[in-house]
């Protein structure tokens, strides 16, 4: 690989800082968990007047996920198709309008001229919406592993003809805990050729979220990038946003955010100019996810940096994904990422593209 002595030095410190903010991540995640156990003697009946008691485990993309004491694995439940829920636990509960509220809930069925028949008591009011107005149901777990969801992927791929492969490997998790949302992802990308260049990519990004009502968020972001392919020995990106989703249902999220960031880069030193410089960007942000046809998602985030210190520097990144489960919580994933600089402040190329596919898993 193309690493120089002072870059690999480089790269180490800033992977000993991402271990740092991923241990400090977990440990503030871990201090806000519940001391709360959930009961299993929720009560959920359906239309057809099949009852069952046990724990709800969450509402997602129009299924309800339900768990029985005899049940080896928790069963989904089509959300349209549930006619009353009892129980006694306390919930996040997300609608269409962005409204966040926490407590207990009690859905009755439908009588005449009474459409709002899913109640929600928190704290010292209560609230009346209608069964399709919520979108995601989330218990508050005592335990902080269950508040916690992600994903692993590995590919890897080979071309004989010309001795060329790559392989990828990444992972992303998510954490919820009222109106507040942290997520965290990290990525190594290696290229390579027999008897030629080898390359490799590292990523790692953090970002939080404070939901606001009418659908308004605000957060920050920080995000660490080397890549050869750019001679970039090392991006460090930091900063602020504030945002709003425009389409939010059970199965599309579509949001949009603008801010400010300070961006710190050292390039390679072989380029024979200043390879360290901090400056300062806007940002603006597009995050796109939808669920279809009960086993595929797509998500895809795009951002432009509109540079403020550099004239005429803007830089682009992608990052897609359109998944399709396989079974249970395995699935086959194909990705794209991009990122551009249209003015890179070294003699280095301006884009980065990669096309991979991988298996994974979900937790």
């Amino acid at each position: 690989m193309r690493f120089t002595r002072q870059s690999d030095i480089d790269f180490i410190k800033g992977a000993r800082i991402s271990r740092t903010i991923a241990f400090s991540f977990l440990t503030v995640v871990c201090m806000l968990a519940s001391v709360l156990a959930k009961s299993k003697d929720d009560i959920v009946v359906l239309n057809n007047g099949d009852r069952i008691t046990g724990e709800i485990k969450r509402l997602e993309h129009g299924l309800l996920s339900f768990k029985a004491d005899y049940m080896v694995d928790a069963v989904s439940l089509d959300w349209k198709r549930v006619a009353r829920i009892q129980s006694k636990d306390q919930y996040v509960i997300t609608l269409t309008s962005g409204g966040l509220y926490t407590g207990s809930l009690l859905l009755v069925s439908p009588r005449l001229g009474m459409v709002e028949n899913l109640v929600i008591s928190a704290g010292n009011f209560t609230v009346r919406v209608r069964q399709n107005e919520v979108i995601r149901i989330q218990p508050i777990e005592t335990r902080f592993l269950q508040q916690l969801n992600g994903s692993i992927d590995y590919g890897f791929s080979y071309t004989s003809g010309n001795n060329q492969y790559q392989s990828q490997l990444s992972a992303n998790t998510n954490y919820l805990r009222g109106d507040h949302n942290i997520t965290g992802s990290t990525s190594i990308t290696l290229n390579g050729q027999s008897g030629g260049e080898k390359t490799a990519r590292y990523n790692f990004d953090t970002g939080y979220r404070k939901l606001l009502r009418n659908r308004w968020f605000v957060g920050g972001t920080l995000d660490f990038l080397s890549s050869e392919e750019q001679s970039l020995d090392l991006r460090t990106t930091a900063g602020g946003l504030l945002g709003r989703s425009l389409i939010l249902t059970d199965r599309t999220i579509f949001s949009v955010a603008a801010g400010m960031v300070v961006t710190r880069e050292r390039y390679d030193p072989s380029s024979g100019l200043e390879p360290l410089g901090t400056s300062g960007e806007a940002l603006i942000g597009l995050d796109f996810y939808t669920f279809r046809f009960k086993t595929t998602d797509i998500t895809s985030r795009f951002l432009i940096y509109p540079s403020m210190t550099v004239p005429g520097r803007v830089r682009l990144e992608l990052d897609s994904s359109f998944r399709i489960e396989l079974f249970k919580d395995l699935y086959w994933s194909l990705n794209l990422y991009e990122n551009f600089d249209s003015k890179p402040p070294v003699n280095a190329k301006r884009n980065d593209l990669g096309i991979s596919s991988s298996f994974g898993w979900k937790f």
